[in-house]
């Protein structure tokens, strides 16, 4: 039996999902060119020898100016976009982030002693920020595939 609605406009749920969707895409190409952009002045505009994925902060000199802009365009990458998003996130979105979030934070809290503790034994290079970061990313990155994945 065919489907009466079959080729039909969509429904109003539809198209609101569809919007979602399309606002969610976009505002995802947006923050990833502001983040891009925010790593392009760091290292384009570079006075010093820095690097900030080998922890060298300490040689990283930018201008003031520059500086407060690499800030401003952090706080609305890092934090505004995402707490706007949030948002508009359906029950299942806002379920799956959650679980991807505490995994994260877990993974911190958890990654950030043992490493000071390895640190302390000569195993490893001391704890720095970008490690860190990455240690909440990827954990963030599992637990959000897996929370997409199981739940």
């Amino acid at each position: 039996m065919t489907d009466p609605n079959l080729g039909s406009d969509p429904g109003p749920g539809e198209a609101r999902l569809r919007q979602r969707q399309r606002v969610q895409v976009i505002t995802m190409f947006a923050a990833a060119a502001l983040a891009g952009g925010i790593g392009f002045l760091t290292g384009y505009f570079d006075q010093g020898d820095g690097n900030l994925l080998l922890g060298d902060w300490n040689k990283l000199k930018l201008s003031p100016a520059l500086a407060v802009l690499i800030a401003a365009l952090s706080i609305t990458v890092f934090l505004i976009v995402p707490i706007q998003n949030m948002r508009k996130a359906d029950d299942y979105q806002r379920e799956v982030s959650l679980v991807a979030f505490t995994g994260g934070f877990f993974a911190v809290t958890a990654g950030f002693p043992v490493w000071a503790a390895l640190y302390a034994g000569g195993f490893v290079p001391p704890p720095h920020a970008f490690g860190v970061f990455a240690i909440a990313y990827v954990a963030m990155l599992a637990s959000f595939l897996y929370a997409r994945w199981k739940i």
